[in-house]
């Protein structure tokens, strides 16, 4: 067992942002490890249950595809998702399901693939910092305390704990009182009766209100049924006393698996996800939650009454907590203005969506086919120059960070990350110093939409 090991690229945290950037950074030529502290890919699309990708789209055009795009093929090679088709909540454009096994394994192979190693079961417990710059990284794995060196590392843990380890200014929460979204235990149930579910919405669309404006009809054209309503009856529920539950609708989405759905309706408050003891508090309030949820769903809502519950979690869902305080955070305002910035490395379409301190959630939309670009700037910080960030952490403000915490513009960033590390390798630069306009130019060339 060897204790001290030396890498060029080291990323922490195996969610899709690290995987991407993992990837990446592998394919343009930089001997890169993953550290991930569970023993699979994915992060909250696998570990947290949650699902399915939501949006690669602004309107009718694609704005977020390279790995994300090629991860989808790949899955839909083996027919292990349905690839994109619309959003029957009208919510957004699209959706992307997926069969939650099939993830894990086809992140593990695109990670293989382009020859990055990965170290489960690791959790980082220290950085060592040396003038403005990482030396090495300490994680704990089954006993052993193991040193990673490296030349560029890349937090996309979603928390941003290599960041507040290296002391890179790390903020949580929004502004004022630093409350976080409340966090959610998803799980998935198989036996829902999908054909009755599509039958009440083109039949009795009263049950069924569209979470943003948009056309009717919509179940008829999703391949997989995406479906929020049944408002009340949730009501009456709750005024009953049948759930202890601040939540306003019953929201559900069909996975790769036909009749198999994730239920995302679990809300838990007033606990703060960076608290070792607050989300160990929160994972039980969460599965308590979710069994009180199970039999409501089989009691009162059509479709439900033989639905098996086949997992929670197994990790709680964490919607927002700690981001890097990097060299430029990107803003409601830029997102509104769809403003394409000149260091833009990804592109997103999808609105602010912010689940409030009580049941409902707060959205705001860009106009249909409206989308922004993320600047580089945001993944790189001015305090310990050679750390980057990827996905969930990156440099934004709480509002911003509620319209591009989502998965699909976590694989574009990791993606940009880890691209610009091995760009940074190769030229012996730190990341801060990258070439901007010779990054965009390898992104484009990798098929990422920046601009």
């Amino acid at each position: 067992m060897k204790d001290n090991l030396n890498y060029e690229v080291v990323i922490v945290g195996g969610g899709v942002a690290g995987t991407m950037a993992a990837v990446a950074a592998a394919r343009h030529g930089a001997r890169t490890l993953l550290v991930e502290e569970t023993g699979q890919l994915g992060g909250s699309l696998t570990t947290c249950g949650t699902g399915p990708m939501m949006t690669f789209h602004a309107g009718d055009m694609q704005v977020i595809k390279g790995l994300g795009e090629e991860l989808v093929s790949r899955l839909k090679d083996k027919g292990l998702s349905p690839g994109h088709t619309v959003d029957s909540t009208g919510y957004t454009y699209t959706v992307t399901p997926f069969d939650t096994e099939g993830m894990k394994r086809e992140l593990e192979l695109m990670l293989l693939e382009s020859g990055a190693e990965v170290l489960y079961h690791a959790k980082i417990v220290s950085c060592d910092v040396s003038s403005s710059n990482a030396e090495a990284i300490t994680v704990a794995s089954m006993g052993y305390l193991i040193n990673i060196s490296a030349k560029v590392f890349i937090d996309a843990t979603g928390d941003a704990i290599l960041l507040k380890l290296a002391g890179v200014p790390v903020v949580s929460g929004r502004t004022g009182d630093g409350v976080n979204q409340p966090m959610t235990m998803n799980f998935k149930l198989s036996g829902v009766d999908i054909p009755v579910i599509r039958e009440l919405m083109e039949k009795d669309v009263q049950l069924f209100p569209f979470l943003a404006p948009h056309e009717k009809g919509l179940e008829k054209k999703a391949v997989r049924l995406s479906f929020s309503g049944f408002q009340d009856i949730m009501k009456a529920a709750i005024a009953s006393g049948e759930l202890d539950i601040d939540r306003d609708i019953v929201l559900c989405f069909e996975t790769n698996n036909l009749n198999e759905v994730i239920v995302n309706m679990t809300r838990i408050h007033g606990l703060d996800p960076l608290d070792p003891f607050d989300i160990s508090a929160a994972e039980t309030e969460g599965r308590r939650q979710v069994w009180e949820m199970y039999e409501f769903l089989k009691k009162r809502i059509p479709g439900f009454s033989n639905a098996v519950l086949l997992t929670s979690g197994p990790r709680v869902g964490v919607r927002s907590s700690g981001r890097m305080a990097g060299v430029y955070s990107i803003t409601a305002e830029d997102i509104l203005s769809e403003k394409k910035a000149d260091d833009g490395i990804a592109c997103c379409g999808y609105p602010i969506d912010i689940h409030s301190d009580g049941a409902e959630t707060k959205s705001t939309f860009l106009r249909w086919g409206g989308y922004y670009s993320i600047p580089y700037r945001c993944l790189i910080n001015s305090k310990v120059l050679n750390i980057m960030a990827a996905g969930r952490d990156i440099s934004s403000t709480f509002e911003a960070h509620a319209s591009l915490r989502l998965s699909p513009c976590c694989m574009a960033t990791g993606q940009a990350a880890g691209t610009a590390a091995a760009n940074a390798v190769e030229k012996g630069v730190l990341p801060t110093d990258v070439d901007v306009l010779e990054l965009r130019e390898s992104l484009r060339k990798d098929g990422a939409v920046i601009d």
